[in-house]
């Protein structure tokens, strides 16, 4: 039989590390002012801006919907991990007489 450890702080880590990324990824923002004439066209420049921007918006949301659903999971775990711990310690003090 082989135990499954799960490192609960850890997982916690995770969630606020990819939180906090969210907040870096919605910092992103398109500079501003005009490029030489040698560049892309603004119009050019300005759609893909506009496209890295919703891909980024995008991205973040994802990132932390991960990261509220690992938070919430490792709650669970450690809810039911000491659910279990008390049963068990419930089931041993009736057999013990305790």
């Amino acid at each position: 039989m082989q135990l499954l450890r799960v490192d609960t702080v850890g997982a916690q880590a995770m969630a606020t590390r990819w939180g906090a990324s969210v907040g870096e990824l919605n910092e992103t923002a398109a500079p501003s002012g005009r490029g030489l004439s040698c560049q892309a066209s603004a119009a050019a420049i300005s759609g893909a801006h506009a496209d890295v921007a919703a891909f980024t918006a995008a991205l973040a949301t994802r990132v932390g919907t991960r990261a509220t659903r690992v938070a919430e999971a490792d709650t669970r775990y450690v809810a039911h991990e000491a659910d279990s711990a008390n049963a068990m310690t419930a089931v041993a003090d009736r057999v013990t007489g305790v």
